[in-house]
């Protein structure tokens, strides 16, 4: 069996699995946030009661993120009313909460935070009201999105259904530049498979290329999976990710990794040893183009931050060449570290200094920009390049707007070049000697 279907065999029960098989799986960890429990809560108390209680409390985590900053940006009092209906079932039902630390200020974005926190471990199967639970597979967990009815159900009973989905297998090798992120590499493969490439399939990342990457930049490349279509982006744990668990969680966990003999519907195999910085054009995030292909494109706007784009390492890669220069006139950058964590390690760092004396303004933690629901949208008709994971027409300010994914360092180069770049203007590559 491949790494998917031993893990939803796990799941279920089964001694073995096969794709478009239907099992029901028991869940290990149930996600919802601001946006979405309100109405997950109304369904739980009208199919099983009033005095329904979940399942297990403690298999349950609810995060304001989303909404929360809104208000900042329009008037919308029912962000006010969906927070307040999940705060109110979190009470009713002692499940894990995090709430606001602050006013519009997040604990943090729970795709980052979960891991963060120590609620993720390998072996698991998390569901979550949000497309993006898929991140979680960078741990060598199977996670995946699902709706509302279907978390009233986990809530009650713990288990879902889902249909076995086949692999495709991703086998990224060679020698990574050092100016080349995660981000870039999901964009490329996005530029090449498209939207729909790996709808209801899992990706699977593989080869040397992982050993090169931090744990955050895992992170990205699993988050991102769902931009292809797929219900998961998985990576098999090494040593990497046991660090990671071990510091982050006391809680025993079992590693899981697919058969030698494994059939997979696909593998696709990438020396990414000359890989340019990419860039996806609006309004979709499969519009990729190798920098140096892109047209010179003035922008006004660039942003920082999300589920995808404001973990420490990729604060760091901002940090890194924006360390000593300004943005360009005309240009507003908006950073906004992922969780509380690390915008302290990032203060620590001298990060955040670095943001502050370059002109950059730093923002609370939480989705914001990214969904249109705080500060850093695009105005009508302006152009912006942002380090989050979509570029859809309205995702992140007025649909006249136009926003291009790129990441954290090309986003903080372009800043201060005020046009889509991924090297100063007559100084070279730009990066500076600062970790």
């Amino acid at each position: 069996m491949t790494l998917v279907e031993k893990l939803l065999a796990k799941a279920s029960g089964n001694s073995y699995v096969q794709p478009g098989e239907v099992v029901f799986a028991q869940v290990d960890l149930a996600l919802s946030h601001d946006a979405v429990a309100g109405p997950v809560a109304k369904i739980f108390y009208q199919e099983y009661g009033e005095g329904a209680k979940l399942w297990d409390s403690q298999k349950v985590v609810l995060v304001a993120d989303h909404f929360i900053q809104v208000n900042d940006i329009r008037a919308d009092h029912k962000a006010h009313v969906m927070y307040d209906q999940m705060i109110q079932f979190a009470k009713v039902q002692g499940c894990h909460l995090f709430d606001m630390v602050s006013p519009g200020e997040a604990a943090g974005i729970c795709h980052v935070l979960l891991p963060e926190k120590g609620f993720v471990r390998p072996g698991m199967l998390i569901a979550g009201t949000d497309s993006h639970t898929c991140t979680y597979g960078a741990l060598g967990a199977f996670s995946t999105g699902v709706g509302t009815t279907d978390m009233a159900n986990i809530y009650a009973t713990g288990d879902m259904w889902i249909r076995v989905p086949p692999t495709l297998v991703f086998e990224l090798s060679g020698t990574l530049s050092p100016k080349i992120s995660a981000k870039d590499i999901i964009l490329f493969i996005l530029g090449k498979i498209g939207c729909a490439g790996a709808t209801s399939k899992v990706i699977e990342f593989r080869g040397s290329i992982l050993a090169q990457l931090p744990f955050d930049e895992r992170l990205t490349l699993a988050n991102m999976a769902v931009e292809c279509g797929a219900i998961c982006g998985l990576i098999v744990p090494d040593e990497v990710t046991r660090e990671y668990v071990k510091n982050r969680s006391s809680e025993e966990f079992v590693e899981i990794s697919g058969d030698a003999d494994a059939e997979y519907e696909r593998v696709y195999q990438f020396d990414l040893s000359d890989l340019e910085a990419q860039v996806a054009r609006p309004p979709k995030p499969d519009q990729v183009v190798a920098i140096s292909q892109l047209e010179d494109i003035p922008i006004t706007k660039a942003f920082i931050g999300s589920c995808t784009g404001g973990k420490l390492y990729d604060l760091a890669q901002a940090a890194e060449v924006l360390h000593g220069r300004q943005l360009a006139d005309g240009v507003n950058l908006f950073i906004v570290p992922a969780t509380i964590e690390i915008r302290e390690q990032a203060q620590e760092l001298g990060y955040l200094d670095i943001f502050e004396q370059a002109g950059a303004q730093i923002l609370k933690t939480g989705c914001g920009a990214c969904i249109n629901s705080g500060l850093g949208v695009l105005a009508k008709e302006e152009t912006g390049i942002y380090a989050t994971n979509r570029n859809f027409k309205g995702r992140s300010g007025d649909p006249t707007g136009k926003n291009y994914l790129a990441s954290p360092r090309t986003v903080a180069i372009s800043a201060v070049n005020g046009k889509i770049s991924d090297r100063f203007d007559g100084t070279g590559d730009g990066r500076n000697a600062i970790v």
